[in-house]
């Protein structure tokens, strides 16, 4: 069997585990760069690959030139070697490897940064308060932006919720998250309220006798697309003066520090947020710190001397 056959076995395997669309396309354009790579260097026969074979491939992917012409960052390497590492598994679970040879490659190390750009408490409400609520499309926005703030979810989260996952009595959603991972978060009082009304009155004008179970749809009574979320997001914050560039991301980021802020759980603000590993939302608790020596420098009576 040829390597092409083996990628479409594996991508039917994702299929029928339940992956995304987005997921499956994404490992699938991967494995094409990988496939390219084999090309060039004659070595199209995966049982005669070595560790050492894909860490050169490794290196020679880290040099091929972004849509921008740059180096490729540490989040496209990463990404890169899910892939490869899940092939290579896969291939030794189907009995066509005896030995993974991907296994012992090493993940690029992740920068310890920041989120940047998170707002305050002032800044979202200002935002959510410009929102016009008197059009069909600005009540659908503003119920966007409630439940982006109130439970920090994905832009894709969000893009791929139906119906059926909205629990208005409990103020719980059902988030289909990375992975084919599900899990409940709680919705809060004011953004189940603006989504409730948005399903009960505005929504059904807005599909135009079209039929979908996605919660959100465009005014074409179509379901919204990536962009059209990143638009809806960015253009509340300019028309409401708020200067720092407020993507959907800067939402989740926001939700999860004001939570952290307040006193939340940390393990409870991961399983919000659907991160697999604690070390991720332990990011969120630097923001605090910051704002804590911030105020240590402003307020204690020996910073003053």
């Amino acid at each position: 069997m040829n390597l092409d056959a083996f990628i479409t076995r594996f991508l039917g395997d994702l299929q029928i585990r339940n992956y995304s669309a987005r997921t499956v396309q994404d490992y699938g354009l991967n494995l094409g760069i990988f496939r390219r790579f084999l090309e060039q260097r004659q070595q199209t026969d995966v049982q005669g690959l070595t560790t050492a074979a894909l860490t050169e491939f490794q290196r020679w992917f880290y040099y091929q030139p972004t849509r921008h012409g740059v180096a490729r960052g540490v989040g496209d390497q990463n990404r890169m070697l899910a892939t490869v590492r899940s092939f290579f598994r896969f291939l030794k679970n189907e009995g066509v490897l005896v030995h993974d040879p991907a296994a012992a490659l090493e993940y690029a190390r992740e920068p310890k940064s920041l989120p940047r750009n998170v707002l305050t408490p002032q800044e979202a409400k200002r935002i959510l308060d410009a929102v016009d609520t008197t059009t069909l499309l600005g009540y659908r926005d503003r119920a966007i932006l409630e439940v982006f703030y109130a439970t920090g979810i994905r832009r894709e989260e969000l893009r791929q919720l139906k119906l059926q996952d909205v629990n208005l009595e409990e103020e719980l959603l059902r988030i289909h998250g990375k992975g084919g991972k599900d899990r409940m978060v709680p919705l809060g009082r004011v953004a189940a309220r603006f989504l409730e009304t948005y399903l009960k009155g505005i929504r059904a004008t807005l599909l135009k006798g079209r039929a979908t179970d996605r919660v959100f749809v465009s005014f074409r009574g179509k379901p919204l697309d990536t962009d059209s979320v990143r638009i809806i997001v960015l253009k509340h914050a300019k028309r409401a003066g708020v200067k720092k560039h407020v993507t959907c991301h800067v939402w989740r980021h926001t939700c999860a520090t004001h939570l952290l802020k307040n006193n939340a759980n940390l393990r409870h603000v991961q399983d919000l947020l659907g991160h697999e590993s604690l070390a991720t939302t332990e990011r969120y608790l630097r923001i605090t710190i910051t704002d804590l020596k911030e105020a240590h420098r402003k307020f204690h009576p020996r910073e003053r001397e």
